[in-house]
């Protein structure tokens, strides 16, 4: 295998990354990376017109405080940081543009299958999908559009229906958390609210391997519109943002970094239902009048709950009780914009 040169800025990157928020003097990079402070000077200068915001000050040197965009050695390092250097991965790739994560996802597992996660992001995409193969606007550095892929654990069961909801539920602790004053809403199954539009989505498939006959990986997909954008007409009513402000900084690299541990953490044991309560909490599907698609036929009804398998609880129509674990709500009474 042909070794690929790395970049003298993308070491000094990795090296302010693994450090960020402190300050690391030019002669203690120079000496760590073996290069003159004349190198060390040329490679911040080009990383600032990169967009990585990297602060100098005298007597003290450079802090790397954040980066404009996904960065796969920020990202790295921010991984690391946070899970103590005890969380492994199979790969973590940042696209520039790309079709799609989740197809890139699903073909790079059918022929590497792992038993640790990978990570699949890219700063836009062209071909993005979302549930029934809708495509979605994935606007450059504006959002997070990620795959993740989690490995699965025989010893235990596969729920897919609490793990979508689960992993919706920690999605929105994480943003709250990352955004202090977001009030994160759940229409279920899967979509992310907030202000009564839509800000995020997620999609769970499975990786089948045809030698073994069984499922070896699940791709957790998934996109959060976090600065607002110019949506197209036909979603421009119903699509939203985490932010209001366009230009607001953004830590897109911390954010990556926390929502995908926190997700490997639900993995690990979201079959006990722990994140039902949350989930139950922010749906703003209960006592609602609402319809909803399933195959060719639409139910109508007033939501009455979530089940504890995180399906939705109906009072039909005509007075049937029933409980939904798939399907799409089109239609939501008071919140019309919500017909996604």
């Amino acid at each position: 295998m042909v070794e690929t040169k790395v970049k003298t800025k993308d070491r000094v990157l990795s090296a302010l990354a693994k450090q960020a928020g402190s300050y690391v003097s030019g002669d203690q990079l120079a000496t760590e990376l073996s290069i003159s402070r004349e190198s060390v000077w040329k490679a911040i200068k080009s990383l600032q017109k990169d967009g990585h915001r990297i602060v100098s000050k005298k007597k003290m040197g450079y802090a790397y405080l954040s980066s404009d965009h996904v960065d796969a050695r920020v990202a790295e390092s921010y991984l690391s940081a946070l899970s103590h250097g005890k969380q492994q991965f199979d790969t973590i790739r940042v696209f520039d543009e790309i079709g799609s994560t989740q197809t890139f996802a699903k073909d790079y597992l059918a022929k590497n299958p792992s038993p640790y996660p990978s990570i699949f992001t890219a700063r836009t995409m062209g071909a993005g999908y979302g549930r029934r193969g809708r495509a979605f606007f994935a606007p450059k550095d504006h959002g997070l559009y990620i795959s993740l892929s989690l490995p699965i654990d025989e010893k235990k069961e596969l729920i897919p229906s609490l793990l979508t909801t689960s992993a919706a539920d920690v999605i929105a602790n994480v943003l709250e958390e990352s955004f202090p004053g977001l009030d994160v809403q759940l229409k279920w199954v899967n979509d992310l609210i907030v202000k009564r539009h839509k800000v995020g989505g997620i999609i769970t498939e499975a990786v089948f391997d045809m030698e073994t006959q069984q499922y070896n990986a699940l791709v957790l997909g998934f996109f959060v519109n976090v600065l607002p954008a110019d949506y197209p007409e036909d979603i421009s009513q119903k699509a939203g943002s985490v932010l209001d402000d366009s230009e607001a900084e953004v830590d897109w690299n911390f954010l990556l970094a926390r929502l995908t541990l926190a997700l490997i953490e639900m993995n690990n044991h979201y079959q006990d239902g722990s994140y039902l309560p949350d989930y139950r909490k922010r749906s703003l599907l209960v006592d609602q009048m609402v319809a909803i698609q399933v195959g060719q036929d639409v139910v109508k009804g007033k939501v009455t709950g979530i089940s504890d398998q995180a399906g939705l609880a109906l009072e039909l129509e005509d007075g049937e009780k029933k409980t939904l674990y798939a399907g799409e709500v089109t239609k939501v009474k008071l919140y019309e914009n919500l017909n996604l």
